[in-house]
């Protein structure tokens, strides 16, 4: 049942999922991410705003609670992957905000055949795209979050490892542009996996490990 609920879950969160996993490199555009996205930007992002920018990891937040005195709006959608976050960046970075926490890639790799070298070409991208339109506000990398492979073996296995070569790719990254990496799965992972009592399903997450997400950005948070 687990297994059959995950399928499910990433069918829905991709448009032809099925299909987008034959090819190299992902999209998303579907009725609840268009929907999502035109909901969120009813807030427009100002200059006092820290913007939390991801999937449904991001999405499933309640940043603005739990940073309640600093103005954080959650832009995360779920399903979303690198090029989809390229395709909406535009309006946060027209408001200017204060900073950007960045959480992307989970879906490409999973969903897709996209080389790690490919997928940070796009990331990269993405970061361009927030240096020139809005050079002052402060970018963080935040790091890809361990998964459960137990959960979905089929659907899963190996992509862990996948995740680890990334999040290095993501630190390098980070270092060249002169921009703040925060390793959030170093403390969440356990024995290289997520942790039972951390996640429902192999990937999303139970309030435990947002109380550690929560820790590792609360310093950056300003």
């Amino acid at each position: 049942m687990k297994k059959l609920i995950l399928l499910l879950l990433a069918a829905a969160a991709v448009t032809g999922a099925s299909a987008q996993a034959q090819r190299d490199t992902l999209t998303c555009d579907n009725d609840y991410y268009r929907s999502k996205r035109n909901v969120e930007e009813l807030v427009p992002v100002t200059r006092h705003n820290i913007v939390m920018l991801g999937n449904s990891l991001t999405e499933r937040g309640f940043w603005s609670e739990y940073f309640q005195d600093k103005r954080v709006l959650n832009r995360g959608i779920g399903g979303d992957c690198i090029s989809g976050m390229i395709n909406r960046v535009q309006p946060i970075v027209d408001g200017q905000p204060k900073a950007i926490f960045i959480m992307g890639g989970a879906n490409d790799l999973l969903f897709s055949k996209i080389s790690n070298e490919k997928l940070l070409q796009q990331y990269e991208r993405l970061l361009d795209i927030i240096a020139r339109g809005t050079p002052r506000t402060k970018v963080y990398i935040q790091s890809l979050l361990p998964l459960n492979e137990v959960y979905n073996e089929k659907f899963m296995k190996g992509k862990n490892a996948r995740f680890v070569e990334f999040n290095g790719l993501l630190r390098a990254m980070a270092e060249r542009r002169g921009l703040t990496f925060i390793d959030i799965w170093s403390d969440m992972q356990r024995n290289g996996e997520l942790p039972d009592e951390y996640t429902f399903d192999g990937i999303h997450l139970k309030a435990a490990a947002y109380a550690v997400w929560i820790g590792k950005i609360k310093p950056y948070i300003k």
